[in-house]
């Protein structure tokens, strides 16, 4: 007994120390090196100047802003204060919005004020702004400011949207957030969905239920063991997808909601190189 203890024990140490390397993967820390400039502005009032950083070009769908503020005066990093994002389209006619995550972080993380926004369609920089507030806690004070800002069309797009007769003709968007680079196997899978309210309110949608359906249309076969995502905050659901060769996949979505289905016409196509 005393002999078959030890190889057991060390066996299981050893799957523990994978779990826990597995568990403590985390994202790369956003540095100068890995994002690219967008823009910069100052924010009138606050003595601030915002310079604004994405991971590249903004595109339609699920983009992360990094903020970096720094003191107009003397150019020293501002690390306290509360910002605030309002994306604006000026289509001439009318002005919409678009769903944003303000997080009211009072601290950056890394030296970046981190503001995910979807866009929900494409434009200029004179179609397109970033309309930033921000409460300055080094001197008391705040402002405003604004960026003008371009999006390009994602491709393959990143966002979807349909009208869901069964949930009281809402307009859904539905945007793709991983796998951002898929490989053969087992990847993580995030969607996040919003629902168009009125022209400036986009909030998320935490109370569907979401079955996944991978197939290859080119070998008509889909794939086993897939995980359908769960919501876990803010519109965020989350499961895993499974490609098991290289090609185009259709990952088709079926929304339900209190249990009945509402949605099956939805998908987003990945292709794996």
């Amino acid at each position: 007994m005393k002999k078959l203890f030890k190889p057991l024990l060390i066996v299981a140490i050893t799957l523990f120390a994978l779990g826990c390397k597995d568990e403590d993967k985390t994202e790369p820390k956003p540095t100068a090196s890995n994002l690219i400039k967008i823009g910069e502005t100052y924010i009138s009032g606050a003595n601030a100047k915002a310079t604004v950083y994405a991971e590249k070009a903004l595109e339609t769908g699920y983009n992360e802003l990094f903020v970096a503020l720094t003191d107009s005066t003397d150019g020293s990093p501002l690390t306290k204060g509360h910002l605030h994002i309002n994306p604006m389209m000026d289509m001439g006619m009318m002005k919409h919005s678009t769903p944003i995550e303000n997080t009211g972080d009072s601290t950056p993380s890394n030296g970046y004020y981190k503001v995910p926004v979807v866009f929900i369609m494409a434009g200029n920089s004179s179609q397109w702004s970033l309309g930033l507030s921000f409460h300055n806690h080094k001197n008391d004070m705040e402002g405003e400011g604004n960026l003008g800002v371009e999006v390009i069309n994602s491709s393959p797009t990143k966002i979807t949207n349909t009208t869901i007769a069964l949930d009281s003709n809402a307009k859904v968007f539905i945007s793709l957030i991983t796998p951002k680079k898929p490989v053969v196997g087992m990847n993580d899978f995030e969607i996040v969905l919003h629902k168009k309210v009125s022209m400036m309110d986009f909030p998320a949608i935490e109370n569907y239920t979401i079955e996944i359906v991978p197939e290859m249309p080119s070998m008509g076969h889909g794939s086993p063991n897939n995980v359908n995502p769960i919501h876990l905050a803010n519109g965020h659901y989350v499961g895993k997808v499974n490609f098991t060769m290289t090609g185009l996949w259709k990952i088709k979505l079926k929304l339900y909601k209190n249990g009945t289905l509402i949605s099956d016409d939805q998908f987003f196509e990945i292709t794996l190189h």
